[in-house]
C-alpha cells in the first residue's frame, strides 16, 4: 500500500503547476468527469484510478484524495494546491472539454 500511496502522490505532483497545466494533463491523458463529484465520476479520481489498483478513491474532504485498500486500510494524500484550484474552477464550469462525453447517465431513461 505504500507504493501505491507513493504513486498517487507522485501521480498528483505530475499534473502541473498551475490549474490550467493540471486541465491541459487530464485533456492530454484522455481524462474526463462530471462537475460537482467526488468519487468515480470526480476526474482527478479517474485519474489516480488509472495509476493506483485501490479499492475505493475519493476527494470528499475537498484537499485531500482518500484511498481505501480494504475495510481497515485508507490512506489520505494532500491534494497539491494546483489539483485544488483545479478542482474549485472545474466544479464552476471551467474546463468544459474536461466534461464532454463524461455526462452521468440521465435519470429520465
Amino acid at each position: 500500500m505504500k507504493d501505491a500511496t507513493r504513486r498517487a502522490a507522485r501521480m498528483l505532483c505530475d499534473l502541473g503547476s498551475t490549474s490550467q497545466e493540471v486541465a491541459a494533463t487530464l485533456a492530454q491523458k484522455g481524462v474526463c468527469g462530471v462537475r460537482n463529484t467526488v468519487r468515480f465520476l470526480n476526474p482527478v479520481v479517474r485519474y489516480v484510478k488509472t495509476g493506483v489498483n485501490a479499492k475505493s478513491i475519493d476527494v470528499m474532504k475537498g484537499d485531500t484524495v482518500r484511498l481505501t485498500f480494504g475495510a481497515s486500510d485508507t490512506k489520505e494524500i494532500e491534494l497539491p494546491q494546483p489539483v485544488r484550484n483545479f478542482l474549485h474552477e472545474f466544479n464552476r464550469g471551467a474546463y468544459p472539454e474536461l466534461e464532454r462525453g463524461c455526462e452521468p447517465p440521465s435519470s429520465h431513461s
